[in-house]
């Protein structure tokens, strides 16, 4: 009998062996219609040819090397290339800024980067000096310099910055952004430097007319600006570093291969269960972010479990829209991998998106609940703009299929129960009969109406994988509704990262599924942790089984405040909140420990839960509960814009901007009421849960402006200090 693999390398050589000719990855460039496949031997040998180039330029086993990219092919390129070399990728997403950098490439004592291209060159480039460990870089896209072509270096595109003695327009495009963009370079050679000092000499007033900068500012200064974010690299960088287009370390590769050089898979064959393989950043939403420490066990853990419980084989088609530095999207990618599927690369926006679900007609995605949140929203919007007829077909159609699937949940134990262990005689009766009775009805309604909807998924979905933030109530029954199996998984970076997951037998909404084979949940008292609480109860989550990390790098004491070793098991601490089912056998998350808000009057609340619920207005893009040690909730609330200005239509509020709009006592009005439907005693809520006060904000919260994680999860303790005076305004 055939062993099974233990590494990542042995599962990707036994993969080869399989399904050589089948295609792994597809992708698909800006100026390509339609996407284009690799097969897995065609990724193997640039995977070899890239590591052997890596191994040659002076990367070594047990080596950190920093990968900061989105998903793209060359991503699992570079990741299985250092993984194959036995030493450890620190994947970091592609729009992280320069202090970013330096914290994650310094803590984790990288020796060498790979960068996604220009930005994270940029970037890279102003804190380089306080990296000096850092020898190699290696570009998956080339940087653009202006220069002519006989200075350029490889792994640079040149730019033409003079044309009949008169500056190009794009030179001049990139010197105006220049006076404007705080955080930009652009890179020269010394000669389209030393044109820049004579245009700028003879034309700075020229540069001022067409920014936003006031015309009284010292020209001098402007000037000084420019020149300063106009980048020379010198002699010293060039000391410091060796730079590398991504092709020339694949071809360096393939030459020595050729050679006949085999060390690529002589290390590789040499790699051991416990290796460390990546150490993962947590965007932390407090702190400073840790360096999760993950092997090939808890990760080959995962890749041998998760196919198991779909029957995802060969034919399955997945679709990749999450950053490959995620975990989650990272873990699915090597699941794919190690049954024979193939990986489309999209992006999770729509007009990118739409046209690859057409394309690839995926039967599999992983995804984020926000994008379900955009599709709901999208629906919503165009049944808005039908006419009354549709709009009532749709109505009757919706609430049709949400009683034949709640009935129908019943039937099949799919309809979480917390404080009983089965539905009565009774319940399951009347079950039968609203089933048997819209059977029919709902079947109409699947083909007239909800199948329009699963054909802008491609038509083809088994299901929909949706995790990295809890969907909600209100989305779940949706999409269960009609018909569009999107299963709600658990699982943190911590823990490689499968905790639970609903599956299509074990579908009980609301929840995130059964504990995975192998793997231990407990709910703990949140004050006594030696104290396991009953089924039905809120408590924190801990988790023991073989995904757990070996811990965080280089901080032993936050390792040691998250991992216990009780009774000689190692148990992990997530500090999240939840409880289990009355049965015991299906898992809810309801918010995180750290984000639990105390008011004055002692009332202990869960944010999250009351976020989910708010976020079902059709008026509501992001909200933030906030009130800790104040004597009342409130609420921040950024707004459906395009939602807002139809209501301002139809109520005739006249505004002359978006300021003026959320101010209007009309509009904060709307929000109070929208509050106060949504949270209320008749919705379950106790009465100090209700959101008393509200401020509507102006701008989105994001992950540019520090307010968000990488992971989109809200940085609850920044967005309340850049809050503080409307959150006391509003929690009086």
């Amino acid at each position: 009998m055939e062993q099974e693999p233990k590494t990542l390398n042995e599962m990707l050589k036994k993969v080869i062996g399989l399904y050589g000719d089948s295609p792994a990855f597809k992708t698909k460039k800006a100026k390509d219609k339609k996407f284009k496949s690799i097969s897995y031997r065609e990724i193997y040998n640039r995977i070899e040819g890239f590591g052997t180039g890596l191994k040659n330029i002076g990367v070594n086993e047990s080596d950190h090397i920093a990968l900061i990219s989105e998903n793209r092919l060359e991503w699992i390129i570079a990741d299985l290339a250092t993984i194959g070399l036995r030493a450890v990728d620190v994947p970091q997403p592609g729009g992280i800024g320069s202090q970013d950098i330096y914290f994650k490439l310094n803590h984790s004592d990288s020796k060498a980067a790979i960068l996604e291209g220009e930005k994270e060159f940029s970037n890279f480039y102003n804190v380089e000096k306080d990296l000096p460990e850092i020898k190699n870089i290696v570009l998956i896209d080339k940087v653009n310099m202006f220069s002519k072509k006989d200075d350029a270096p490889e792994w640079i595109t040149p730019i033409n910055f003079e044309e009949k003695s008169r500056i190009t327009k794009e030179f001049y495009s990139q010197i105006k952004s220049l006076s404007n963009n705080h955080n930009k370079n652009i890179f020269l050679s010394k000669d389209a430097k030393d044109f820049l000092k004579g245009y700028l000499d003879k034309n700075i007033e020229n540069v001022l007319e067409s920014t936003s900068n006031n015309k009284e500012q010292n020209k001098g200064i402007i000037k000084e600006k420019i020149l300063k974010k106009a980048v020379v690299l010198d002699d010293d960088f060039y000391k410091r570093h060796l730079v590398f287009s991504f092709e020339r370390v694949e071809r360096i590769g393939e030459k020595i291969l050729k050679e006949g050089d085999k060390s690529f898979s002589e290390i590789s064959e040499r790699a051991e269960p416990n290796d460390l393989v990546t150490i993962i950043y947590t965007s932390g939403t407090t702190g400073s972010p840790k360096g999760v420490m993950l092997t090939n066990l808890g990760l080959m853990y995962n890749i041998k479990l998760v196919p198991e419980l779909f029957d995802v084989n060969e034919k399955d088609r997945f679709l990749s829209i999450l950053p490959s530095w995620h975990i989650f999207e990272r873990i699915v990618e090597y699941c794919a991998m190690s049954v024979g599927a193939s990986t489309a690369y999209s992006k999770p926006f729509k007009q990118r998106l739409l046209p690859d679900l057409k394309e690839e007609k995926p039967t599999i995605m992983v995804s984020v609940p926000r994008i379900w949140e955009g599709l709901y929203d999208g629906i919503m919007n165009n049944v808005k703009k039908e006419k009354s007829y549709k709009k009532f077909m749709f109505k009757k159609a919706i609430d049709i299929a949400k009683k034949y699937k709640k009935a129908e949940r019943i039937l099949n134990k799919c309809e979480p129960l917390f404080s009983r262990i089965n539905h009565t005689e009774q319940e399951i009766a009347e079950s039968e009969r609203t089933h048997k009775k819209l059977r029919f009805w709902y079947n109409l309604a699947d083909k007239i109406v909800f199948k329009k909807i699963k054909e802008m998924l491609g038509g083809k979905t088994r299901f929909v994988i949706s995790a990295g933030g809890a969907l909600s109530e209100t989305m779940d029954k949706f999409y269960n509704a009609i018909g569009i199996n999107i299963l709600e998984g658990y699982g943190l970076t911590e823990t490689s990262p499968v905790v639970s997951i609903r599956t299509l037998k074990n579908n009980v909404i609301h929840t995130v599924g059964p504990i995975v084979r192998g793997t231990e949940v407990k709910i703990v008292d949140k004050e006594d942790h030696s104290k396991e609480i009953a089924n039905g109860k809120i408590g924190i989550i801990w988790v023991k089984g073989p995904q757990i990390m070996r811990g965080y790098y280089k901080n032993q004491e936050k390792t040691n405040e998250v991992i216990k070793v009780i009774n000689k098991e190692k148990w992990f601490n997530t500090g999240d909140l939840g409880k289990k089912t009355y049965n015991g056998k299906y898992l809810k998350i309801c918010g995180r420990i750290k984000d639990t808000i105390v008011l004055r009057g002692g009332e202990n609340i869960e944010p999250l839960v009351l976020e989910d619920k708010l976020n079902e207005s059709g008026y509501i893009n992001q909200v933030i509960v906030v009130g800790q040690d104040k004597a009342r909730l409130g609420a921040l609330i950024v707004p459906d814009l395009d939602a807002l200005k139809e209501y301002a239509k139809k109520e005739k509020i006249e505004y002359k901007s978006i300021e003026e709009l959320i101010e209007n006592k009309n509009i904060i009005s709307l929000f109070q009421k929208e509050q106060k439907r949504l949270i209320s005693k008749e919705q379950g809520f106790k009465p100090y849960e209700t959101v008393m006060g509200v401020r509507v904000l102006p701008q989105e919260f994001t992950i540019e402006a520090g307010d968000l994680t990488e992971t989109l999860k809200m940085r609850r303790f920044e967005i309340h200090e850049k809050y503080k005076k409307e959150i006391d305004n509003i929690c009086r």
